[in-house]
């Protein structure tokens, strides 16, 4: 990520002056006070400022919103007062270190990198159960990622929808999405599973087509026995899984052979239902083997984003079992092996750099919740208050708005907003175009089987969404410049 730029050290606020009807108020400004200050109206670049009570109109083209609190410094008293905004050292040192965010989806597959490095006896004993806890939970979550089948079945889907295609259009989105599920299956699969150099393969094939061409007419090749012999032995494994996705895959197939008898299936047509078959190979799906929601709450307590508020509630057991207590004791027992101490002490910054997230937002009422997970380049959770009370009068008491932004490998930025309503969840997931928008919403049917505590009332696959990082920004940004101070 590139580091943002500030345009302005501080904001000016000038053009002061008394505002209470008739009536004349004593001036609080003198150089060089400092106090703080309430948006409470505004009306173009002119701002109702309250202090401490007494009203007063300042004029700034500063994009100030009403509601908004503000540190205020009086530089100047003649001939207008002038006001200047000072920034929270929470924010500078955030700034600073902004450039870490970047590589949260990082911050598991460094650590393992620098424990493989580590001397023999180097960690304590809890250190050690942290970093394989670490290990082995991270494995966990990339693996359930396939237990269900469902990538088969939306392989099989693409194809289907592939072969029946009667359009140039429609081909071309498909391709896309296609080759944008190929990736995530290809990030998603463990390093050792056999199915790697088979996605491996298709991804290269589909990243070396011309995009500006059919996939359909690459799918068909000129006639030979030993390819259809090939091919119906493919169709007849799919048909036995006895899948809805598979049935109509198959019953798709045959038409279009049978529409295009002089051909067949090239490399590329078998290659895509070979990884079909070895994907799909789960009759009856059962999504909520294996990881639950506890997993997840144990994986974000044990980060140790909380590790000074466990030291000071005397909980120190709780905290020599986090990530960020081993990478400390790291630091601190390798500190003459200079390059595996910067290892750690960068590893421990992006730790502090989410805590730091944490209480900066919670100054604005948000809460987040950062999500350093091996599948996600960047992901966190906001939870912000709801200010729409429309939503609240349809059945929502909680008052709170909740969201998650994500970015993946092949599916790229996504966002997910999540509303519980006395009937049920109701779910919008933004996407970044339109072709991932329809890829997702071709898939909308499966969130059922994977929400546990609720049912699902409504679903919306929509596009907009946009970088995480950004959007932590967005809330984060220096009111008046739109800009963070990155200086080191």
């Amino acid at each position: 990520m590139e580091p943002v730029s500030p345009l302005t050290p501080s904001l000016r606020v000038d053009g002061v002056k008394l505002y209470q009807g008739d009536r004349q108020q004593q001036s609080p400004f003198s150089r060089g006070k400092i106090f703080q200050g309430l948006i409470t109206g505004k009306n173009n670049n002119q701002f109702i400022l309250d202090v401490d009570g007494q009203q007063w109109v300042a004029e700034s083209k500063a994009p100030l919103q009403v509601g908004q609190r503000l540190n205020l410094q009086v530089t100047g008293t003649k001939p207008q007062v002038t006001l200047q905004i000072l920034t929270d050292p929470l924010t500078r040192n955030i700034g600073k270190s902004l450039h870490l965010l970047a590589n949260e989806g990082r911050i598991l597959p460094k650590t393992f990198e620098l424990a493989g490095l580590l001397p023999e006896n180097a960690l304590s004993p809890p250190a050690k159960e942290t970093l394989e806890f670490f290990a082995n939970t991270a494995e966990s979550f990339v693996k359930t990622t396939f237990q269900s089948g469902e990538e088969g079945s939306r392989l099989a889907d693409l194809l289907t929808t592939l072969v029946s295609s009667p359009t140039k259009n429609a081909d071309q989105t498909v391709q896309t999405t296609l080759s944008t599920l190929v990736k995530t299956i290809l990030q998603s699969l463990p390093g050792d599973d056999p199915r790697q150099s088979l996605a491996q393969l298709l991804d290269r094939q589909l990243q070396s087509m011309d995009q500006n061409g059919s996939i359909r007419s690459v799918l068909l090749g000129t006639k030979n026995p030993s390819a259809d012999e090939q091919f119906q032995v493919f169709l007849q494994n799919i048909g036995n899984q006895q899948t809805a996705a598979g049935t109509a895959l198959v019953d798709a197939l045959r038409q279009f052979l049978a529409d295009n008898k002089s051909s067949s299936p090239t490399p590329l047509l078998l290659s895509l239902l070979s990884l079909t078959e070895q994907l799909q190979v789960s009759k009856d799906p059962q999504p909520h083997d294996g990881l639950q929601g506890r997993d997840l709450k144990q994986f974000i307590d044990r980060l140790g984003i909380n590790l000074e508020h466990l030291l000071a509630t005397g909980r120190t057991e709780e905290a020599t079992r986090t990530l960020k207590n081993a990478l400390l004791e790291i630091s601190h027992n390798l500190s003459e092996n200079k390059p595996l101490q910067q290892q750690a002490d960068q590893l421990t910054s992006s730790l502090e750099l989410l805590q730091m997230l944490q209480v900066r937002l919670a100054g604005e009422s948000i809460f987040v919740l950062p999500l350093p997970l091996p599948f996600l380049n960047q992901g966190f959770l906001l939870v912000e208050p709801d200010g729409q009370q429309q939503g609240r009068e349809q059945g929502d008491t909680s008052g709170k708005r909740y969201s998650l932004h994500l970015q993946l490998e092949g599916l790229g930025n996504l966002r997910v907003e999540l509303q519980q309503q006395k009937t049920g969840m109701r779910l919008r997931f933004f996407s970044e175009d339109t072709d991932r928008t329809k890829f997702l919403s071709e898939h909308g049917q499966e969130l059922q089987q994977w929400l546990t505590a609720t049912t699902l009332e409504s679903v919306q696959f929509l596009t907009g969404a946009g970088d995480p990082i950004k959007q932590l920004l967005s809330h984060m940004a220096n009111d008046t410049t739109g800009a963070l101070d990155t200086s080191a």
